[in-house]
């Protein structure tokens, strides 16, 4: 017996040995560095791209593998997996006695635990199979079965499995071998899909038919000697044909995915966004209908969000994007996340802070003249001034003067801090250098940022930063007061026509807020729409940042706007009364609280404790008559429409114009008032071009100082000097920022 003993204590000791200088970190077995695999608000996958292996992986919970493909996996590959403890002792002894008596390696004693094992850690580490190899991978698999569940174990080798080429795990080869999910695969499709492990590229339905043919039926066989399929499931499982082709992984909202990925660039695996892909689906049809309106270098840019999370539910970074059509390069821009100049989009935000201050009503009456301006007054639209006018109408009409006076009685800083916890990020210089500017378009902002601050608008003050994952916790912020909010959404409530099918559809109380914007030069036409449910932001443009006489927010952008919030937010019923928000009378003409000198008087909307109570001041008694006397600033109220003499009022004199980086046309447009007939343009002395005296004219100007004129049919003439220059382009040995 003792000659024995050191045959006995040998392995035992080498086991011991063995066991305590091999470790084994279950995380290791557990983390897999998949596919990014985004899943919308209801589950749906909808995009896929590759795992730093370059492998199309996505690996899903066991219960998510549905009913075939694990009892499958287990008869035909570890029949006694649940019943061994990591290493089946039995198929070992089996596997050296049929190699010992045939000479040669002919069957292994690897179980789906020391399978785990290899995948997870001899493979990442680079490890050769070699005997040594495996004995640590059957230490690791006995360690493993003492910290994992067998289900668990089972989970990481499916999801673990090679499936040809760089396919790995059961849910990338189902939807690429079969188009449906593991859930969804038939008896015959899980067969054949385990009967690829035993050689992956042996048996590739693809590349090998016949042998994947027979593999599977050989397994489908031995499933129904096993009494896993009845006889008819084998006879229907042999039956089923072959897949014919390979699928195409989802790839949906590409730029949507782009800008996640941009977000969480080290996560690998399920991303739950906040995407909704019927949303998603609705905003590219609108989009790609309303393409046809265009030219070809035009594309639109579009996104909407929920107002109650402030998750971004559909995103269009540019709706000219084709996975199959390259032809026009610039499709792969994002245009929603490049910086853009806002126009007039930014104007409610001066008009929220001065109602929160309680010094403007809607019926405040505001200045539309060129009066106290010093001959630089802000010029509308259309290029004409009306006068004295409410702030319901300046605003809802979107006009220039008034708003840069309600910005500069409000405060320049106060208004651009507003703007900043809105989620205006791009707005970084100091108010005294943006000036008037900053509510005339005279900054920089992106879509998203857009879409973040009219969410807080339309969430009636309340501030959520913009997220793209369901379950990422953000926090709220009031920024303004619901009674302020609501009373801008009022002004900006758009009841336009709609079709009789559409309102009856609709419904009679079917509202939305509506506020368009275009950028100086015609660069930018923007849309910004909003019910209590949702908002959302169209742009439309070019992706160089060049100018189309089409880029009008309210003809380009605002219909598009309207289709998508009527398909996306049909149901939408306004907002509740506030409250704090009151009905008060006021005088018809200056909007302050009547005296017994106004002649008449108006219901109008304000907030209790906070608008000011100040009452009329225009209307007074003098020699025995009522008189009204207008505020300094309004000139002449009646707000004259031309001027008395030929003048050029785009470019404006003196000013400095920088051109986008990649706008090859480089045309500024040119507009003069008090003409009679014809306009003849000439540039630096040289004639350029005739226009009508209604019509906008565009030329190209180069980099550096020149002197625009015009003259007309009258024989009037005018000049101006401008600075044009192109940011990032070298003058004179300088590079320009």
């Amino acid at each position: 017996m003792k000659k024995y003993l050191p045959a006995l204590i040998v392995p035992v000791v080498a086991f011991s040995w063995l066991w305590l200088s091999i470790d084994i970190n279950p995380e290791r077995v557990t983390t897999i560095f998949g596919s990014p695999a985004m899943y919308d608000t209801e589950g749906r996958l909808f995009h896929v791209r590759l795992s730093p292996a370059s492998e199309w992986q996505i690996p899903i919970p066991l219960d998510e593998m549905g009913r075939w493909l694990p009892v499958v996996a287990v008869n035909a590959e570890d029949g006694r997996f649940f019943r061994h403890v990591g290493i089946d002792a039995l198929s070992m002894l089996r596997a050296i006695a049929q190699d010992a008596s045939r000479g040669r390696v002919i069957s292994g004693a690897s179980t789906i635990t020391s399978q785990v094992i290899r995948l997870s850690v001899s493979e990442r580490e680079g490890r050769k199979r070699t005997p040594s190899t495996k004995v640590r991978e059957f230490i690791m698999a006995l360690k493993i079965e003492r910290e994992l569940t067998k289900a668990k174990i089972l989970e990481c080798y499916l999801n673990l499995a090679p499936f040809g080429g760089n396919i790995r795990g059961v849910q990338a080869a189902s939807l690429i071998y079969f188009g449906k999910t593991a859930s969804q695969i038939s008896p015959g499709e899980a067969c054949l899909l385990i009967g690829m492990l035993k050689g992956p590229t042996l048996y590739r339905p693809d590349t090998r038919p016949v042998a994947a043919m027979k593999r599977r039926n050989d397994i489908i066989a031995l499933m129904e000697r096993k009494k896993v399929f009845t006889h008819d499931e084998a006879e229907r499982a042999r039956l089923e044909e072959l897949p014919r082709r390979k699928f195409e992984l989802p790839s949906r909202a590409w730029h949507y995915s782009e800008l996640l990925l941009s977000q969480n660039p080290e996560h690998y695996g399920r991303l739950d966004a906040t995407l909704d892909v019927e949303a998603q689906t609705k905003l590219e049809a609108i989009l790609r209908q309303s393409l046809g309106d265009f030219p070809r270098d035009v594309t639109l840019s579009a996104g909407i969000a929920d107002n109650k999370t402030g998750g971004l539910i559909a995103w269009v970074g540019n709706a000219r994007f084709s996975y199959r059509d390259d032809s026009h390069s610039a499709s792969w821009v994002d245009c929603g996340r490049s910086p853009r100049s806002p126009g007039s989009t930014l104007k409610p935000f001066a008009y929220l802070s001065a109602i929160e201050q309680g010094t403007l009503t809607p019926s405040t009456l505001l200045a539309d003249t060129s009066a106290a301006f010093s001959g630089r007054a802000p010029r509308n639209f259309d290029l004409r001034y009306r006068g004295a006018v409410t702030a319901r109408a300046a605003l809802s009409e979107s006009l220039n003067a008034p708003a840069v006076r309600v910005l500069r009685s409000t405060g320049n800083d106060r208004v651009l801090a507003l703007m900043r916890q809105a989620g205006l990020r791009h707005l970084t210089q100091s108010a005294e250098y943006y000036g008037d500017s900053l509510i005339l378009g005279g900054c920089d902002v992106t879509l998203l940022e857009e879409l973040e601050a009219y969410t807080s608008l339309a969430s009636l003050g309340v501030h959520r930063p913009l997220k793209l994952l369901k379950d990422t916790m953000t926090t709220s912020e009031r920024i303004a007061s619901e009674a302020g909010c609501w009373i801008v959404s009022d002004i900006l409530r758009y009841d336009g026509e709609l079709s009789l099918f559409a309102r009856g559809t609709l419904g009679s109380q079917w509202r939305i807020a509506l506020k368009t914007g275009t950028s100086y030069g015609l660069r930018d036409a923007w849309a910004c729409a909003w019910t209590p449910d949702y908002t959302v932001i169209v742009w439309a443009g070019k992706p160089d940042g060049s100018s189309w006489e089409g880029l009008v927010g309210a003809r380009a952008a605002a219909p598009v706007a309207v289709k998508v919030l009527r398909v996306v937010s049909p149901k939408s019923s306004w907002y509740e009364r506030p409250e704090g928000l009151v009905m008060r009378k006021v005088c018809t003409l200056s909007g302050k609280p009547p005296t017994a000198l106004c002649p008449a008087v108006k219901s109008e909307w304000a907030i209790d404790g906070v608008t000011r109570t100040t009452p009329c001041d225009i209307h007074s008694v003098k020699a025995g008559k009522l008189t009204v006397n207008m505020p300094a600033g309004f000139g002449n109220a009646t707000g004259g429409s031309r001027l008395s003499q030929l003048s050029i009022i785009s470019p404006i004199p003196g000013a400095s114009y920088f051109n986008a980086p990649l706008d090859t046309e480089r045309r500024i447009p040119m507009k003069a008032e008090g003409v009679k007939g014809r306009v003849w343009w000439y540039l630096d002395g040289e004639y350029i071009g005739v226009s009508d005296g209604e019509s906008t004219f565009f030329h190209a100007v180069p980099d550096g100082e020149h002197i625009i004129s015009a003259a007309d049919e009258a024989g009037r003439s005018s000049a101006v000097s401008v600075r044009v220059f192109t940011p990032g382009r070298r003058e004179q040995g300088d590079l320009l920022f």
